[in-house]
């Protein structure tokens, strides 16, 4: 377990259970967020392809979210069950 601190709650500290790390990351599936800013698709393809070409990696899951916004319920559900991790990114 990991403790993360909030630097924005002085008194705050609310330790998160992470799932166990795989074994090896071949051919594990890809979610991606994608904010909707300039170049943070293209950005967040080419990591995808990289992670393709280097380990058997597949793209599954892209979502578009609108900046600053939470993910909602249903975007959260389409990563379940299709993906093994969820990289979130940004552009400009």
């Amino acid at each position: 377990m990991i403790d993360i601190l909030d630097p924005t709650i002085a008194t705050a500290r609310e330790p998160i259970d992470y799932v166990p790390r795989p074994k090896s990351v071949k051919g594990l599936r890809i979610g991606l967020i994608e904010n909707t800013k300039k170049n943070s698709e293209a950005v967040l393809r080419k990591v995808a392809e990289k992670l393709a070409a280097a380990h058997g990696m597949k793209m599954e899951v892209l979502i578009h979210k609108h900046q600053r916004a939470p993910l909602k319920d249903d975007q959260v559900a389409d990563f379940k069950g299709k993906t093994d991790f969820v990289i979130a990114g940004v552009g400009d």
